[in-house]
């Protein structure tokens, strides 16, 4: 999808006060010890790096991918001597940064994430809602981690023609809301998993109010039927070898289907063989930006009465799909950078680090959907590019007056 122009210096303006801290505002460390109470991980004892300090510098580890470990923590650390004094906050040396990672885990941030990631467009924001739906998208990407013993066992190599290759890979698949961008949920597993089954996890996080976009590697009829008994409608594009069985043709060029489960999904037990659904069938072809053809596109929705929305409108609908894919882009490409693998080599903290990144990533999208709120702009206006610069040239991630608890800060007593 073409990026939509930057209408000037106003829009950039709107992102001015954007900052680290400003992030920090979206996950509080009251909420940070509330995680680590829930997942059993606060510090036991007093450490030179405490479980809250852990969690912030996961974070900082994702808005700034391309700085070391070490100096990412001495910036984090900055700003805590600032607020508590030079003497009381030292940087560890050694191991114990990885060992601090190591004890802390991925449970609470997956708590965070869990807790703050939910919907943000405002049904007044411009391109927020299509009719009055939300729409949201579901799709799957991969993502290389650092070539190790104990990564590949668990996440993988990608396979060729000529055998396994390259970095090992973790699957991933999120649901993205169109309007904000934002990821509200996403689940991982290995590179050989299937991409549609695993999506099936994220089926319990749609709502009433949402119109679910799905490309056609995602069509299964119990899958749609479990979509649609949570979300208020579907717009999905399927195979064109799926077979329908033609009950009515509508006005407007669309028709009335009836669809079935497979042999395979009832032999699985997924689905009855007398179970059924009535669908409508949208199928046209698209003109590229070049001018030539594209291939038929065959979309099913529940959406039944064209009054409610004709083809043309959910054929025109349908590419806010591709809403995800700059979603994707956005997390790989301006936060971890271009051709960058993940830094972690060890399994449990590559999820530590992915949690890291999609906590980032819902904070910066959270900070512009408000920013965008107040300016009367569509929060896709708004430059993701800048709005990452904005915050990595923040020097202080813990500005002056910035509400961060003394555990964040806790010392070993006899540290100077």
């Amino acid at each position: 999808m073409p990026r939509q122009p930057m209408s000037g210096r106003n829009l950039c303006t709107l992102l001015e006060d954007l900052s680290l801290g400003a992030l920090l505002r979206v996950m509080p460390t009251a909420l940070v010890q509330e995680a680590l109470a829930a997942t059993d991980r606060q510090s036991q004892r007093y450490r030179l790096l405490p479980a809250a300090t852990v969690v912030y510098l996961v974070l900082m580890l994702a808005v700034r991918a391309d700085v070391s470990i070490k100096e990412n923590l001495r910036g984090l650390l900055e700003g805590l001597r600032r607020q508590f004094g030079w003497r009381r906050v030292r940087v560890p040396k050694g191991t114990a940064v990885s060992a601090a990672r190591q004890r802390l885990g991925a449970a609470p941030l997956a708590w965070l994430f869990a807790r703050m990631a939910h919907p943000l467009a405002r049904r007044d924001q411009p391109g927020a809602f299509w009719r009055h739906w939300r729409v949201m998208a579901i799709d799957g990407t991969t993502v290389e981690v650092q070539h190790t013993a104990a990564n590949c066992a668990t996440f993988g190599l990608p396979r060729n023609q000529y055998g396994a290759a390259g970095y090992p890979q973790v699957k991933l698949v999120a649901l993205l809301e169109c309007g904000t961008r934002a990821i509200i949920a996403w689940v991982h597993g290995p590179s050989r998993s299937d991409e549609a089954t695993l999506g099936d996890e994220l089926l319990p996080h749609l709502a009433p109010d949402m119109l679910l976009l799905a490309d056609r590697g995602y069509y299964s009829f119990a899958r749609w039927r479990d979509a649609a008994a949570r979300a208020g409608a579907l717009v999905w594009r399927v195979k064109a070898t799926l077979k329908l069985k033609r009950l009515k043709e509508l006005d407007d060029g669309s028709f009335l289907a009836r669809v079935r489960p497979s042999a395979k999904l009832c032999r699985k037990g997924l689905a009855q063989p007398d179970e059924t659904a009535v669908v409508r069938v949208i199928e046209y072809v698209p003109v590229l930006a070049d001018g030539t053809r594209g291939e038929t596109v065959r979309l099913l929705t529940t959406i039944l009465d064209p009054a409610l929305a004709s083809a043309l409108d959910l054929a025109q609908l349908f590419p806010q799909r591709w809403s995800i894919e700059v979603g994707f882009d956005e997390v790989k490409t301006h936060l971890r950078g271009r051709d960058r693998v993940l830094r972690s080599q060890r399994p449990d903290l590559v999820v530590q680090e992915l949690h890291g990144f999609f906590l980032a990533y819902f904070a910066i999208r959270a900070t512009m959907a408000e920013a965008a709120a107040l300016g009367g702009v569509a929060p896709t206006r708004l430059s993701f590019t800048h709005a990452v610069n904005v915050i990595r040239r923040q020097a202080v991630p813990f500005p002056p007056g910035a509400e961060v608890g003394p555990s964040v800060c806790e010392h070993s007593p006899g540290n100077p």
